[in-house]
């Protein structure tokens, strides 16, 4: 016991030194959070040539957090690798390959310091920078490669000499290649479509497109070396404003009020030079969906309505997936329309113009002018120079133009060794390139499978109209009609539905039924059992009809009604017609009466006719003889006893 006392003595004075050292000693301070910060490409342009070809990158960096940075300073930074074949360059644009290359210090202009190693850079504060580098110091010797190039923003959270990379992008860099490749940038003139039947349309839609976006775009379509593909559906639209139109007002019709615009519009478009064009199929029609949907006859009715608009006629068929983004299957489901080519954006890389499967020809779009790259890196740096390594990948380059800002964005992004070229030439041209490609596997955005039932109900009430109105003048517009139904337009937001509503208020089912309709007596007293009653037919279209009425009795032994033969009703008419039940009994009996088209087809309500049969014609001549036979009898015995008097008074 004696000898364990002092050891645990020791351990308790070792554990309250302990103690009292970590309580006495100063703590260790926490490491300071790492700064946020953003940096943004804003230009990048090459300089200079041969061997004093610059590469000149400019960008804004900005402190995003609640940390302050020091010595901040932006460094260029390239990749040595070039980017030579397709499935690679897929693989750096998706980000699958994260390459950052290597830092530039050789001189003074490959970095540019944004704050001194003891200046803060503080939260929210923003500087702007340029770094260059010649293309020769950056090992960007070989022409018309596509290399990766960028900035790396480094600095520390504490002053200290710990600097680490806060932000870095990146973006393709192309070298000029040897020849000059063709840039093919083509307007796309379309809108949603606004026309219910001839001389109608549902709004002023189209007039405030023809006074904006239509309008901008026209003028850059009549620009030099621009090309131009045109929806027929616009064209017949524009035409059909330019005589004389109405736009649809409720139940009614008001005058539209653009005329004029359009036949100014119109005089521009037929200026421009037919060399430089192209059309798409009649209203751009949502072939994907079709396919989809089994819909097998949007194309035919397609290529039908094209034929109402000769003008076009003669330009090159290039059809048009939405967003050009096709499926494998796209080539074999367009096969009938002998398209000139198919304008994807889903073909992989290759040449711009290349045999397709099903004997078709595609052109293969550029990205949109939105699509950035490589990785999640976006901005109008990154944009611009993935289509110039497209452009290089491909033999040249086939941009889409649709909006203001990308024929803007098109007007900027130029470089020299990319010549205008005309749509027609990169076709003429597809002939000689030897490789077939394909379509890549792809998601599509297509009309919902809805648009597509809606589209077999108004195909059926055409089929209906037309057997009501054997001559009519708006039936004949039906492919057109159907075709725009399920149009391209409509998918991304563009409502169809008031459009659609004013089509059904013109051949939709509701609309006969409420303009064409069957009235008569809801009871019939026949005295005679061959007597006549009217019925009369309404017509309030615009067109006349041709009907029959027919009649269904409940009880056929004892009353029937033989149909009529066509009747046909003016625009805006009614007409009256005597029938003749035939009845072999006395009796009530109820007739449904309805009216059908000449193949038997029912318009309309039915309506419900109670007919009652007496006889009272043949009863009152029974009365009248009875009647004339007692008056005769009656008066001869007044005569006979007048004469007895007389006698019996003269004796």
């Amino acid at each position: 016991m004696t000898r364990t006392l002092p050891a645990k003595l020791a351990l308790v004075l070792a554990w309250m030194i302990t103690v009292a050292v970590v309580l006495v000693a100063p703590a260790t301070p926490a490491r300071a959070a790492v700064p946020q910060l953003k940096v943004e490409l804003t230009s990048l342009r090459t300089t200079g040539s041969g061997k004093k070809a610059t590469a000149v990158l400019r960008g804004t960096v900005t402190n995003i957090g609640a940390q302050p940075a020091f010595g901040v300073r932006a460094i260029l930074w390239r990749s040595l690798d070039p980017i030579t074949e397709p499935a690679a360059f897929d693989s750096v644009l998706s980000g699958q390959t994260q390459t950052w290359g290597v830092r530039l210090y050789r001189t003074s202009d490959h970095y540019f310091s944004v704050t001194a190693p003891d200046q803060a850079f503080d939260p929210g504060a923003r500087a702007e920078f340029t770094v260059r580098g010649k293309l020769s110091d950056l090992g960007f010797i070989n022409p018309g490669n596509v290399y990766l190039l960028g900035v790396q923003v480094r600095g520390t959270a504490d002053a200290s000499s710990n600097f680490q990379v806060l932000s870095q992008a990146r973006t393709f860099y192309v070298t000029k290649p040897k020849q000059r490749l063709p840039l093919a940038s083509v307007v796309l003139l379309s809108a949603a479509p606004s026309k219910v039947r001839p001389n109608v349309f549902a709004d002023e839609r189209l007039l405030g497109e023809l006074n904006g976006r239509l309008n901008t775009l026209l003028g850059v379509a009549g620009r030099s070396g621009m090309s131009w593909l045109v929806d027929p559906a616009l064209i017949d639209e524009v035409i059909d404003m330019a005589d004389g139109y109405s736009v649809v007002d409720g139940k009614e019709t008001k005058p539209g009020t653009g005329q004029a615009v359009a036949q100014a519009w119109l005089q521009r478009f037929r200026a421009l030079p037919k060399d430089r064009g192209a059309r798409t199929l009649f209203a751009n029609p949502d072939v994907l969906g079709a396919e989809k949907n089994r819909a097998t006859g949007v194309l035919q009715r397609s290529m039908a309505a094209a034929a109402t608009v000769p003008e076009l006629s003669s330009l090159p068929l290039v059809a048009l997936p939405y967003n050009g983004v096709a499926g494998p299957s796209t080539p074999a489901w367009l096969h009938d329309a002998d398209a000139d080519a198919i304008a994807v954006s889903t073909a992989g890389r290759g040449p711009v113009v290349a045999p397709g499967p099903s004997g078709s020809t595609l052109l293969r779009l550029a990205p949109p002018s939105t699509a950035g790259g490589p990785g999640a890196d976006d901005g109008p740096v990154q944009r611009a120079q993935r289509q110039y390594a497209e452009a290089i990948l491909g033999g040249g380059l086939v941009r889409l133009i649709d909006t203001a800002d990308a024929a803007a964005a098109d007007a900027a992004s130029s470089p020299n060794w990319l010549t205008r070229t005309a749509l027609g030439s990169l076709l003429d041209d597809a002939a000689d390139v030897p490789a077939a490609a394909l379509v890549l596997p792809a998601k599509p955005t297509t009309l919902p499978a809805s648009r597509f039932r809606q589209l077999n109900t108004l195909a059926g009430d055409f089929a209906d109209y037309r057997d009501l109105v054997p001559d009519s003048e708006l039936a004949v517009d039906e492919p057109s009609t159907l075709s725009r139904l399920v149009s391209t337009a409509w998918i991304g937001g563009s409502g169809a539905g008031p459009w659609l509503a004013a089509v059904n208020s013109t051949v939709g089912s509701d609309a006969l039924a409420d303009n064409v309709r069957l009235s008569a007596s809801p009871r019939v007293l026949m005295s005679s059992r061959s007597n006549e009653f009217p019925v009369t037919v309404v017509n309030e279209l615009t067109e006349p009809i041709v009907v029959r009425v027919v009649f269904a009795s409940d009880n056929p032994q004892r009353i029937s009604i033989a149909d009529t033969a066509p009747i046909t009703v003016g625009p805006r008419q009614s007409q009256t017609i005597n029938v003749r039940p035939e009845a072999s009994s006395n009796g009530l009996v109820n007739v449904t009466a309805s009216l059908r088209t000449t193949s038997g087809k029912p318009i309309g309500e039915s309506t419900r006719i109670a007919v009652e049969v007496t006889d009272l014609g043949v009863i009152g001549w029974i009365i009248v003889i009875v009647s004339g036979v007692v008056l005769v009898a009656t008066t001869a015995l007044r005569i006979r006893q007048v004469r007895r008097k007389q006698r019996e008074e003269e004796l």
